[in-house]
């Protein structure tokens, strides 16, 4: 489940979508305990086996679900390392909110926003780039997408739903031909003609569509909304550290594949999971020319991208200077990476703070300090047996269930 490693990436990443719909919590507890067996840079194991452990006795409750974040995410956003496939993990979260229907909506929109909080401010004040938060935008939209059912609004949790998959199938491609054309990770940008705007344009309408459609979601409608925003901006600071980090050539097939998924990308994952959509939203949805958000808005961001390509094919004849095109296109992606590495200078230096401020910090570090050094149980390496022996923890804690009921 190395990041980079396309056909097993892809596999791994379809097998982990067919959670969403097909497995049950008690499944998911089963792939979690394997796959975190799996990763060494993973949450640590005080945290993680008690977390796996709730997981199974109260699959459902809202605390499991938040204490279960830190054991999906805890290599690509406290370590900031991508050991573990981060689109399986995305996915994961997902099946686990979308299995869980019971859950709270407003703890669990709370929680995700003091995690990013958290890790935000955790970077200001360590002058480090943050790690890839964009990785907690699809578990941020199913939340949506379970709120919006609850409440029978049915064009909202269909718009949410399909950021949702449009954000999910965008990070499978990353996951798949990553390592091969990084360039591909420019596609989750909020920047125009590319699928991720068309994400967080969804995503804000939906959030704002509760906010007006259900009492009580008007603050949280418009937390989501900003949280979205905040997540879409992390994926430019990560974007541009990739840029910054390889400095290479762009190749003249990585544009192609860049003009071909911002051109067919909405319209592939719409059109295929169409009839999904108009069963939960009462409506066929095929953008072809223009994309709508339930509320009377439109984006035609379809309908300018072909007018555009319409109109460069029989004006520019690109079948004669194609080489031209390509190798200018090729010298602007590098120069938007270049722009893109701006933001990391928000993290290069620590802010200057009072000495209150400093005193509470320093505090605060001396405590995580001394947690650290308490001895802290270590999982062997049990790669190998990590399918049998979870499935006998977990055989163990069902049978004292069935003892004392």
């Amino acid at each position: 489940m190395e990041a980079g490693r396309g056909t097993r990436s892809v596999v791994i990443c379809i097998a982990a979508l067919a959670a969403i719909l097909a497995l049950s919590p008690a499944v998911l507890a089963v792939a979690l305990g394997v796959i975190v067996a799996q990763d060494r840079d993973a949450c640590p194991a005080v945290w993680t086996v008690p977390a796996l452990l709730l997981s199974v006795l109260f699959p459902a409750h809202t605390f499991v679900l938040l204490a279960l974040l830190p054991v999906l995410f805890w290599s690509s956003l406290v370590r900031r390392r991508d050991g573990i496939c981060p689109a399986g993990m995305s996915i994961l979260g997902v099946s686990l909110i979308w299995h869980a229907p019971s859950a709270v909506p407003a703890e669990l929109v709370a929680g995700l926003g003091a995690a990013v909080c958290g890790l935000v401010g955790w970077s200001v004040l360590g002058a480090s780039r943050p790690g890839n938060l964009g990785l907690l935008r699809p578990v941020l939209l199913m939340v949506l997408v379970v709120a919006a059912q609850a409440e029978s609004l049915a064009v909202c949790a269909r718009i949410a739903l399909e950021a949702l998959l449009l954000d999910l199938a965008l990070l499978v491609l990353t996951a798949a031909l990553g390592q091969k054309f990084p360039v591909l990770a420019v596609l989750r940008l909020p920047f125009p003609l590319l699928p991720g705007l068309v994400v967080l344009w969804l995503g804000i309408h939906a959030a704002l569509g509760m906010a007006a459609g259900v009492e009580g979601w008007s603050v949280l409608g418009m937390v989501v909304a900003l949280l979205l925003g905040l997540l879409s901006l992390s994926n430019i600071l990560e974007v541009g550290s990739l840029f910054l980090a390889r400095r290479e050539v762009v190749s003249g097939t990585s544009v192609l594949l860049l003009g071909a998924g911002s051109l067919l990308m909405p319209a592939l994952v719409f059109g295929l999971t169409s009839p999904v959509l108009h069963a939960m939203g009462g409506e066929w949805v095929w953008p072809v020319w223009s994309i709508g958000a339930g509320d009377g808005a439109h984006l035609l961001l379809p309908a300018f991208i072909l007018t555009g390509a319409g109109i460069w094919i029989v004006l520019v004849r690109p079948w004669r200077v194609m080489g031209g095109v390509v190798q200018a296109a090729s010298l602007l992606v590098p120069a938007l990476g270049k722009l893109l590495t701006i933001g990391d200078g928000l993290f290069d230096e620590a802010p200057s703070l009072n000495w209150m401020l400093r005193r509470v910090i320093a505090g605060g570090r001396l405590r995580l300090r001394g947690l650290r050094n308490m001895r802290a149980p270590v999982l062997p390496d049990l790669r190998q047996g990590a399918v049998g022996l979870w499935l006998v923890l977990l055989g163990l804690v069902l049978a004292v269930l069935g003892v004392m009921a």
